[in-house]
């Protein structure tokens, strides 16, 4: 008898035995795997931001120190650029940050460089990279009274992640400045609100108004809406302001709600003169008239 019980006990044991090994065994194949997961994100980061690195090496000239003293230094090679991806229609680069970006743009599509970098390649496996684009509703010339660039938050603090920390007030008032390069000419902006928003709220990137008076009680919105308090007070300037600029990236923490930090054009220099030793600063064509040069310069460029 008690042979027997011995036995059913070691049987037990045995089987006791097994079971925790099949666990320890599957446990171990889940470690791996999320080990190689995560190694394969993070090596398809650092390849994605490498590669946007080496982009700006060859395209781009911006001061090492980011003291930008004239707007017409920062020259852009736009044919390699277009030679990569003619999708190019400008250069977003925010001093002392890691934002040095193309921004491609394809009408009527704000979904494909979601997924696609500048170079036409494809993310997978949630490693998107993806390319800061315009809005696929905007002209790509930026002629629209709102123009609304879209960037990834990805979690290395790459692309447009920055701007999801712009909701705190001292990290805003130390980023004010934003420098748009395109074929027509470069922008300095200037940066007044940030809004933070359901993906849902479309109207907030309309691109043109039906008349003045609604676009000023836009710019007013934004302004009461906005949840930073900015340092200097720059809201004067918006009563005059022609053009906005919006730069998009998802909340991070909830991908459903929208983090939008808006500026306005505090200077803009005509493309015929960056890059030459001409241009002043005191020459700083007004925004309301940066429509219409920005306009002459593409009629000559396609002539």
């Amino acid at each position: 008898m008690a042979t027997a019980e011995n036995t059913d006990t070691k049987k037990k044991k045995k089987k006791r035995g097994c079971f925790w090994r099949i666990v320890f065994w599957l446990a171990l194949v889940v470690f791996i795997g999320s080990v190689g997961t995560l190694g394969y994100l993070f090596y398809t980061y650092w390849q994605g931001q490498n590669e946007y690195e080496e982009i700006a090496s060859r395209t781009v000239e911006v001061p090492e120190d980011g003291q930008v003293t004239n707007l017409a230094d920062l020259v852009v090679d736009w044919d390699t650029l277009r030679a990569i991806n003619p999708d190019i229609v400008a250069w977003v680069y925010m001093p002392g940050t890691i934002i040095n970006y193309p921004v491609a743009h394809k009408d009527g599509d704000s979904e494909y460089y979601l997924h696609h970098n500048f170079s036409l390649g494809e993310g997978s496996f949630g490693a998107e990279f993806g390319s800061i684009m315009l809005s696929g509703e905007n002209a790509g010339d930026f002629s629209d009274e709102v123009n609304i660039l879209y960037g990834h938050h990805m979690r290395n603090g790459s692309m447009f992640a920055l701007f999801a920390e712009f909701r705190d007030s001292a990290i805003f008032n130390e980023h004010r400045t934003i420098y748009l390069l395109t074929p027509e000419g470069n922008y300095r902006l200037q940066t007044f609100a940030v809004e933070h928003v359901p993906m849902t709220h479309a109207s907030i990137a309309t691109p043109n108004y039906p008349t003045d008076e609604e676009f000023t009680a836009f710019k007013d919105w934004l302004v009461e809406e906005s949840i930073v308090t900015p340092d200097p007070d720059t809201t004067d300037t918006l009563a005059d302001a022609t053009k906005l600029f919006g730069f998009c990236t998802c909340d991070g923490a909830d991908n459903t709600w929208r983090y939008i930090t808006f500026a306005d054009v505090a200077e803009f220099v005509p493309i015929s003169y960056v890059g030459s030793d001409t241009y002043q600063g005191d020459t700083a064509v007004e925004d309301g008239a940066a429509d219409e040069i920005a306009a002459d310069a593409q009629e000559r460029a396609e002539n």
